[in-house]
């Protein structure tokens, strides 16, 4: 039977040496750092491809030379944080061993992850907000599976969550006031579209149609090819999509035909067509979605001229993402560690996959079938000084 994790923190297995933490036998403290921080870059920079190649897909008509250097600059950027995040974790991880003797809870590794993820006072702000949508809904979901609340375990109560996001994103999104991701588009309908004939507003929607589409088999397929089975491709996310935009599409038709404001019309079209999630009820999209709808709420307020009012001008000032990364990060590796079931498969391949898969080679030490297998593989590896 193989030993839980958490037994890393008790006795003997909590006074082992620090090599455990390195990933090649030999290596001093600083020298596993500096490796970590070389390998890291090498996996993560596969892990972001999708980062580099799916704009330049998805903007392949409309690519420039400064699109392309504005691409290729995000993702040096966003693979060098999250590798040098995941070095400094390990790093202190080692100074924590070294200082108590001892594998400590509190600093294996919750309090290790929350000093390296500081970095994220230096990331810039399309990096930053990368990271905080990521990290954040990723977190929330793992919360809301820790406490198992019943949100969890229903696919309706998802589905409203999801509308009432769906509601807030595409409003604003037609009202040209919010630019950022969404699962959808559409095209704000210009002041003319009443005198539009039925042929030209039948092209438009099959047009954007016909995109998603696209989109959604793209998608699907590329699913199908990561698992390396084309024989069970599976076309979830294109059916979400398609039903996602048609809907949209077709309320909005409705409502102003009903003669409904167009502001209206955008609303009560943008919370039906939410309605859509429950083709795919994954607990990941819903915490997505509030975080994402949160964000846009929050980018409002910010926009506000706070006056004399104190209260919100303090508010303004506040980092949220920068406050956030550091904890939701610390939360999901300690979560990692220790309770591998309630972390979702987005949330383990970026930890194991941007740390050259280090995180998982530590858990398959631990399950090894006993604490003397275990004391025997560690300490086969000589100890070294913690500089070089």
């Amino acid at each position: 039977m193989a030993v839980a994790p958490s037994k890393l923190l008790e006795r003997p297995l909590n006074r082992l040496h620090c090599c455990v933490l390195h990933s090649r036998p030999g290596q001093s403290c600083t020298h596993a750092l500096l490796w970590n921080i070389y390998r890291n870059h090498v996996s993560s920079a596969k892990y972001y491809s999708p980062l580099l190649l799916l704009p330049l897909v998805l903007k392949w008509r409309k690519v420039s030379k400064g699109t392309i250097l504005a691409i290729v600059k995000n993702y040096l950027q966003s693979v060098s944080f999250a590798s040098c995040i995941n070095a400094f974790t390990f790093y202190f991880m080692c100074v924590a061993r070294r200082l108590k003797g001892r594998f400590v809870f509190i600093y294996t590794p919750y309090l290790s992850c929350w000093l390296a993820s500081q970095l994220s006072w230096w990331m810039p702000p399309q990096v930053l907000l990368y990271f905080s949508t990521g990290i954040t809904h990723a977190a929330l979901e793992s919360l809301l599976r820790q406490w198992d609340l019943g949100l969890v375990h229903s696919r309706w109560g998802q589905t409203m969550v999801f509308m009432l996001s769906s509601l807030v994103v595409l409003h604003y999104q037609q009202a040209q006031k919010y630019s950022g991701f969404w699962f959808i588009k559409p095209t704000p309908l210009p002041v003319d579209y009443p005198k539009w004939s039925a042929g030209k507003r039948l092209r438009q929607s099959l047009t954007q149609f016909g995109t998603y589409l696209g989109i959604g088999l793209a998608l699907d397929l590329g699913h199908a090819i990561m698992r390396r089975n084309l024989m069970r491709l599976r076309l979830d996310t294109t059916r979400f999509l398609v039903g996602y935009m048609g809907l949209f599409q077709l309320m909005q038709w409705l409502l102003l035909r009903m003669r409904l404001k167009r502001r209206q019309a955008n609303a009560v079209a943008a919370f039906v067509s939410g309605v859509s999630f429950a083709l795919l009820n994954r607990t990941t999209l819903m915490t997505f979605a509030m975080v994402t709808a949160s964000q846009v709420i929050w980018q409002q307020v910010c926009t506000r001229d706070p006056g004399k009012e104190k209260l919100l001008a303090f508010l303004q000032k506040i980092p949220w993402a920068k406050l956030l990364i550091p904890c939701s990060l610390a939360y999901l590796v300690h979560t990692f560690f220790f309770h591998e079931d309630i972390l979702n498969g987005l949330a383990r391949d970026f930890i194991d996959c941007t740390c050259d898969h280090n995180g998982q080679r530590l858990l398959n030490l631990m399950k090894l079938p006993n604490e003397n297998v275990i004391l025997t593989a560690v300490n086969r590896s000589p100890r070294t000084s913690f500089w070089f």
